[in-house]
């Protein structure tokens, strides 16, 4: 195993590059073959190239198609039927900036956006004049957002997260140069909060932020909010 300048490492002869989330301190670094990449195509006149574009998408199509019959190990719903929806495609519809301000770009789904939140606020009884809140791409975004509100309220907070959680709880505190503290787990994959207890005793001068996960990645592992909260009155 031999460096090759930033990022890259040959293994046996192999060329190969460490992904950069996978290059933080925060986890080892996980050595990954290259991908392979669609090839440049050069056309000699326009009909060549849309059958060319033609054969690109038959062949991912029955690509994606192979691969999906035999997807497993991710939490994803493969079963998409967009129907009524399909007219909808077209359109370049964008929900930029604060949900709850009206926008200068006029084609947007904001209304439905507020809709999905209210649905949840309702849920969890929470009054809908006292809270905020968006739609994010994904839950990594969600990671993201939540612990940059974590930071900016708490500047010298110290992120506490079970060693269960998503990666991307961990590549948060990196990107915002946050101290953290990677809390044990449980054989069910939740929380060790006598962990986190004697963590929290040792770091007592600095402000806590604690990410409580609602059904971790691997183990969909719930920890205990209610006991999480008694111990930071505790300590």
């Amino acid at each position: 195993l031999r460096s090759e300048g930033s990022g890259e490492v040959a293994v046996e002869g192999l060329r190969t590059q460490v992904s950069p989330y996978q290059a933080l301190p925060t986890s080892s670094k996980i050595v990954r073959n290259l991908a392979e990449a669609q090839p440049v195509m050069v056309f000699k006149n326009e009909e060549e190239r849309k059958k060319a574009v033609s054969k690109v998408i038959k062949d991912y199509a029955a690509l994606l198609k192979q691969r999906t019959a035999t997807h497993m190990g991710y939490p994803y719903n493969l079963a998409f039927e967009y129907g009524d929806l399909d007219c909808l495609l077209k359109y370049c519809i964008n929900n930029l900036g604060d949900p709850w301000i009206e926008s200068n770009y006029g084609v947007h789904s904001r209304q439905f956006e507020l809709g999905v939140l209210n649905w949840f606020a309702q849920l969890w009884e929470v009054d809908q004049k006292e809270y905020w809140g968006y739609i994010t791409n994904c839950g990594t975004e969600g990671n993201l957002h939540g612990i940059l509100v974590g930071r900016e309220n708490l500047p010298d907070g110290i992120l506490y997260s079970s060693e269960e959680s998503h990666y991307s709880v961990f590549k948060a505190a990196s990107m915002y140069r946050m101290d953290y503290r990677k809390v044990s787990s449980l054989a069910t994959g939740e929380m060790d909060c006598e962990h986190l207890k004697t963590l929290l005793e040792e770091n007592k001068d600095k402000p806590a932020i604690v990410n409580v996960n609602i059904g971790t990645t691997v183990k969909g592992a719930i920890d205990d909010l209610d006991r999480v909260i008694e111990i930071l009155y505790d300590v």
